[in-house]
């Protein structure tokens, strides 16, 4: 990471979906070095929502392609693994996250209520990881440079990864 910036990471929907066996098409993603380089991190941040989206995905998925049942049969598995793992923080909707929420939401940035509870919470640990196109825009939105937004750190995998602690 460069100095000044979080240890930590927030990880957005998309950089769950390994974790329960679901191929991500992310540029510049390897599986191998995903884990290498959370391994190097002290805490890795998800939401809750996280977890019922990769949900989702994975039913929906395993009605297309039978292949995705042995997944979905493993997910409290591959759940309670990830739970188990002290490093993982599991973020559930806070009163502070409502505050964010309606801060974001008064910004009029076009986004979704899912993308808007993920940035809320993210802003909370400072670095979001996220492939998410409407977020990612936010970037270069005159409105998320204030103050408080502005505290986020919004970077694409490709981008942490060449900011990875080594």
């Amino acid at each position: 990471m460069r100095p000044g910036e979080s240890p930590e990471v927030f990880l957005d929907t998309t950089f769950i979906l390994p974790f329960f066996q679901i191929d991500i098409e992310v540029e510049g993603f390897d599986l191998a070095e995903f884990a290498e380089v959370l391994s190097k991190l002290p805490k890795v941040h998800l939401s809750e929502l996280s977890i019922f989206e990769a949900k989702a995905v994975l039913r929906r998925l395993s009605r297309e392609e039978p292949a995705y049942l042995q997944a979905l049969r493993a997910f409290g598995t591959n759940l309670a693994a990830l739970r188990e793992d002290e490093r993982f923080v599991f973020h559930t909707y806070t009163p502070q996250d409502d505050e964010n929420f309606n801060l974001i939401h008064s910004k009029n940035l076009g986004l979704d209520s899912f993308g808007m509870i993920i940035l809320a919470q993210a802003l909370n640990v400072g670095t979001l990881v996220t492939e998410d196109g409407e977020i990612l825009r936010l970037r270069e939105h005159a409105e998320f440079k204030e103050p408080r937004l502005g505290k986020l750190k919004i970077l694409r995998w490709k981008e942490m990864r060449s900011a990875r602690p080594s």
